[in-house]
């Protein structure tokens, strides 16, 4: 569930800010209805374990309640929501031992001399409609999201998975645009390298049938 806002929603959610700010504690409780949710689930993605999501989301939600005097306008409510978030849940990440991540860039395409890609990666991007609705392939997608770095897991969760603009995530990470379309093209890679022989393989097993 994507932080995405129209103008009236964002125009709301600013004068429950105020009005928290000031004290109000109903305002709070509006704010946490808005915002349970979508912490828990960008959360779960990053983490995939309910529990250390329902912990992250009560975290996240106690630091707005404690801290919500730091929060000073200068971007939007939800950025901040989105990096007190991210924070909670690297925190949780780190106090669990984590299997070692693959580097990315030994899952890269390698490309010689001319520039040219030295081995041909399936697109299995743009035609995958039918397989979404897979759990089989549901499952193998999120293992090969889990398997990247941190960096460009995030950019990558957060623009691809949660819809938001490439303008909003810099803001979010403190990124130039430019680094977050780097790390984004970067994920896609590993990704389409890491998938494209499952994918193979599923047509290969649609053929035969």
């Amino acid at each position: 569930m994507a932080f995405t806002q129209d103008k009236e929603s964002k125009a709301i959610e600013e004068d429950l800010v105020r009005k928290f700010q000031g004290g109000d504690l109903e305002a709070f409780d509006k704010l946490a209805q808005i915002y349970q949710k979508k912490i828990y689930g960008l959360s779960f993605n990053l983490t995939r374990n309910q529990m250390d999501a329902q912990d992250v989301a009560q975290d996240v939600l106690l630091t707005i309640y404690r801290k919500i005097h730091t929060f000073q306008g200068k971007s939007a409510f939800s950025s901040w929501v989105y990096r007190v978030t991210l924070n909670a849940t690297y925190m949780k990440l780190r106090s669990k031992k984590k299997e070692p991540k693959i580097s990315i860039e030994d899952m890269l395409p390698s490309f010689n001399s001319s520039g040219y890609q030295q081995e041909k990666i399936q697109d299995w991007s743009e035609n995958t409609e039918s397989l979404l609705f897979s759990n089989e392939t549901k499952s193998v997608i999120k293992k090969a999201v889990d398997q990247l770095p941190e960096k460009e897991k995030v950019v990558f969760m957060l623009r691809d998975v949660e819809g938001l603009s490439t303008e909003k995530v810099g803001e979010i990470l403190d990124l130039t645009i430019p680094a977050v379309k780097s790390r984004l093209h970067r994920a896609r890679l590993f990704l389409r390298k890491k998938l494209s022989g499952y994918f193979e393989e599923f047509h290969t097993r649609r053929k035969s049938k």
